[in-house]
């Protein structure tokens, strides 16, 4: 099973309503989310949070894992020394979080938004490059491979890291390291395009959303 939440943030919160969501997180998390300066920023990291202890609770860990419990690899990826593995990513006013108990999961989302395109050209393989440039809608195909990427890269534990180019994600899986990682699309809105990655293959996942 995978599961994804997933919440939109479109308005300042109020004192109040600021206060209300920091007091469910622990001390420390609550200092790295107000040191962040801009709203969005403060209110994106927040709201991962908030929706991680909703997926502690989807899985019934909520009084076996707490935040304070977090660690992070020499990637900084954060994770709990638990069998739960799970991922966090935030574009635009969105954030989402998925996880899983059997294997290993990312997750990346991007606000679609107009670029250059070219100057990303290093960042695909020749074959993913290819496959962009004879699209009808070069865009659209950027950022699905894209969100492939690192997803993948995150699932994998590396992140930016390792290269995006090292990876080709044009297959609907892809094998690094003895893993095989199992591409699926989350639909949250025309604005975003959102990927997963886990070792755990055919299983429908559904993004919820969550209002907090």
């Amino acid at each position: 099973m995978i599961a994804c939440y997933y919440t939109e943030t479109t308005h300042p919160w109020s004192e109040q309503e600021l206060t209300d969501k920091l007091v469910l997180l622990p001390p420390k998390l609550r200092q790295e989310a107000l040191r962040k300066r801009e709203w969005l920023d403060r209110q994106l990291s927040i709201a991962g949070k908030l929706l991680l202890i909703k997926l502690l609770k989807e899985f019934g860990l909520e009084r076996k894992l707490v935040l304070t419990d977090l660690q992070y690899n020499i990637f900084h990826r954060p994770y709990f020394n638990a069998t739960l593995d799970f991922n966090i990513a935030h574009s635009g006013n969105a954030v989402i979080c998925c996880g899983s108990l059997n294997g290993k999961v990312g997750v990346d989302i991007e606000l679609i938004k107009k670029i250059d395109l070219d100057d990303y050209a290093d960042h695909f393989t020749e074959n993913e490059w290819n496959h962009i440039n004879r699209s009808s809608d070069r865009q659209e195909k950027f950022y699905h491979y894209w969100t492939r990427k690192e997803a993948a890269l995150k699932a994998i534990g590396t992140g930016f890291h390792t290269p995006l180019s090292a990876v080709d994600v044009s297959g609907e899986s892809l094998v690094y390291d003895d893993y095989e990682y199992h591409f699926q699309t989350l639909n949250i809105s025309e604005s975003y395009k959102c990927h997963i990655a886990a070792t755990l293959g055919h299983v429908r996942v559904e993004a919820i959303r969550v209002n907090l």
